[in-house]
């Protein structure tokens, strides 16, 4: 384990710890200070330890995050499609009589989807609303 921290490290790297860094600060976990002075170390980084150091105190895998405006698509579909079908299997094994009450059930699954696909805008809550946006990465040329 020591022996992987005194690996060097390449332009990737730097780019993924940076943009981790930037989803923590969108989360909430990081002020604007504390944000561009990691950026700084993450830019002077040499080693494997040097960006552990710049993520310290930080959860490794980003946490769940309920955004509309995630892309999961195959869950998603999953979900929808298997409600849908428990519906309409209960209205089959209820006799399949009369008016076709499914059809709700599809409409509201369709709007969520659309919802959660789209994104709506929302106000951001408590510190991010404070916050200003993180600075935009810069140009390589």
């Amino acid at each position: 384990m020591t022996q992987d921290l005194d690996l060097l490290i390449g332009d990737a790297e730097r780019t993924d710890a940076a943009s981790a860094l930037r989803g923590h600060y969108e989360a909430g976990r990081l002020t604007l200070e504390e944000l561009e002075g990691r950026l700084d170390e993450v830019n002077a980084a040499r080693t494997a330890a040097d960006l552990r150091n710049a993520l310290r105190q930080l959860p490794e895998k980003s946490l769940p995050t309920l955004s509309p405006r995630d892309r999961r698509w195959s869950s998603l579909v999953l979900q929808y499609v298997a409600l849908n079908a428990i519906a309409v299997l209960v209205w089959l094994a209820s006799g399949a009589e009369g008016d076709f009450w499914p059809r709700w059930v599809f409409v509201a699954t369709a709007i969520v989807f659309v919802r959660r696909v789209v994104g709506l805008p929302h106000e951001p809550r408590g510190l991010a609303r404070r916050l200003p946006p993180p600075p935009a990465p810069p140009d390589e040329r």
